[in-house]
């Protein structure tokens, strides 16, 4: 199953066997068995969601064939990779950014050569300030859609890893629109606003 966000409504792609986790009565969840005939019947969903549609509160695509769900998907995009850090002190607070009016945490972008674990140690480190980052375990990925400059369609797909840390001392990015850096309970976290769905996924994955 993958959970793609274009704003802040959600396409899953999942498999046939999959589609019972889904409530089919809610007329607010579009559930649509997908044939690999009609490949551009995808922008028709893309487009909607990218104009900001509130018909829906999710787009469910499913077939037998989720491996090539997938990749016809996918294949609409330029694929760009991130990796990011669920970061926690003694206290079990997570360290949490603000960043363009948004609650978030730290992320950034896949360098040539690099790991995405040692992407997401890099720019913990460089949005946040802090220098002593332990890395921990995997904990999901996540993906979201936007437009960029020149109006091409990107997939943002990040991977994240819980890590630890101590440090109180903060440098926020200011350079990539970070205003703020806190500990903060994970609980208070999600009743921030505004903040972004998909944080609030990976905070409900702990």
């Amino acid at each position: 199953m993958y959970k793609i966000y274009i704003g802040e409504v959600p396409i899953f792609l999942v498999a046939k066997n999959q589609i019972s986790t889904f409530d089919a009565s809610n007329i607010r969840n579009l559930i649509i068995a997908y044939d690999h005939q009609q490949k551009r019947t995808l922008y028709r969903y893309i487009d909607n969601l990218e104009k900001g549609t509130k018909n829906y509160d999710a787009i469910v695509l499913h077939s037998q064939n989720l491996d090539r769900l997938k990749e016809d998907f996918f294949g609409l995009f330029k694929i760009k990779r991130a990796g990011g850090g669920l970061v926690f002190n003694k206290d079990q607070q997570i360290l949490a950014i603000h960043r363009m009016g948004y609650w978030d945490l730290p992320k950034g972008k896949q360098e040539k050569g690099e790991s995405i674990e040692a992407t997401a140690v890099r720019e913990v480190k460089e949005e946040t300030g802090i220098v002593q980052v332990e890395l921990s375990d995997f904990v999901m990925h996540t993906y979201h859609c936007f437009r960029n400059h020149n109006k091409k369609r990107i997939l943002k797909w990040s991977s994240w890893y819980k890590m630890y840390s101590e440090e109180t001392n903060f440098v926020p990015q200011s350079e990539e629109g970070i205003e703020r850096v806190v500990w903060i309970d994970p609980t208070e976290l999600k009743k921030q606003y505004p903040i972004y769905r998909n944080i609030l996924d990976l905070l409900e994955a702990l």
